[in-house]
């Protein structure tokens, strides 16, 4: 709430651990999660927000969900964010993302953008996410 009242776009990050999606509680672990958007409801439009999902598994590990699992998790996050906060928003993909992935990632349905972390920090690197993202658009709207 500080964050809107500032005139901010805050960044929501989800995730679950790896033993919670082992034991298929992954839905469960971020419906919870979101759970706190029903303080915030905002069916009009009027404050800015954007869910990272970001499994814990794959910070920092290496590790990365499949194109399918991130598609598949998306879907379900764009779903709940709709039924809890009232209305759709953006909803990137955050757990290792890396420029040999990215493309792959960003190109699923649902899968809004990327929420980028060590990847980062190398200009040639944080370049090449960008031109994948580019491509994932363009891929999206259905052009070559």
């Amino acid at each position: 709430k500080a964050a809107w009242e500032a005139g901010l776009e805050p960044v929501l990050c989800i995730g679950e651990h790896l033993e919670e999606r082992e034991r298929g509680e992954t839905e469960q672990v971020l419906s919870r999660q979101l759970s706190i958007l029903a303080d915030f409801r905002d069916p009009e439009g009027t404050r800015p927000l954007t869910i990272a999902y970001e499994p814990v598994w794959a910070i920092g590990t290496g590790r990365t969900a499949t194109p399918e699992i991130a598609e598949a998790t998306h879907a379900f996050v764009h779903e709940e964010v709709q039924r809890v906060f009232g209305r759709d928003v953006r909803v990137l993909y955050g757990g290792s993302v890396k420029p040999e992935n990215a493309e792959a990632l960003m190109e699923r349905p649902g899968v809004d953008g990327a929420l980028v972390g060590g990847a980062s920090l190398q200009a040639a690197s944080f370049n090449a996410i960008i031109e994948a993202a580019a491509r994932a658009c363009a891929k999206k709207r259905g052009e070559r």
